[in-house]
């Protein structure tokens, strides 16, 4: 078993599945509803990536760990996500800006794990 990598899977998952969720406290609340279905949109999007990689998790981990149980049974203390995704919403405008610096965040993370020996990530 390869924690480093284990733990590595759980960094990215968490991320998404905190900010997945940060985002889809929005739904039915959207200052306009173009808004409120492209924040929903972008938060079902999220936990979608989360479900991937906990998936992933679970399975290199090879300790009968599910997807559920990464995702919702570990203590608050376990989780690995960067702490921008933890902010709270406050108004449309914080937000939209927290989204902004991670989503640029990930984009330059991303092009660089594309470099990384597991494709699978």
């Amino acid at each position: 078993m390869n924690t480093s990598l284990i733990d590595y899977t759980l960094h990215l998952a968490d991320n998404a599945l905190i900010i997945g969720h940060r985002n889809s406290e929005w739904c039915g609340h959207g200052p306009v509803l173009e808004q409120d279905i492209a924040i929903s949109n972008i938060a079902l999007d999220f936990i979608g990536q989360a479900r991937n990689l906990y998936q992933y998790a679970a399975e290199i981990s090879g300790n009968g760990a599910t997807e559920d149980s990464l995702a919702f049974l570990r203590d608050v203390s376990d989780f690995k996500n960067v702490l921008i995704t933890e902010l709270p919403n406050g108004d449309w405008a914080q937000t939209t800006l927290r989204q902004f610096l991670f989503s640029t965040y990930q984009y330059y993370f991303y092009q660089q794990l594309q470099n990384y020996a597991d494709t699978r990530l």
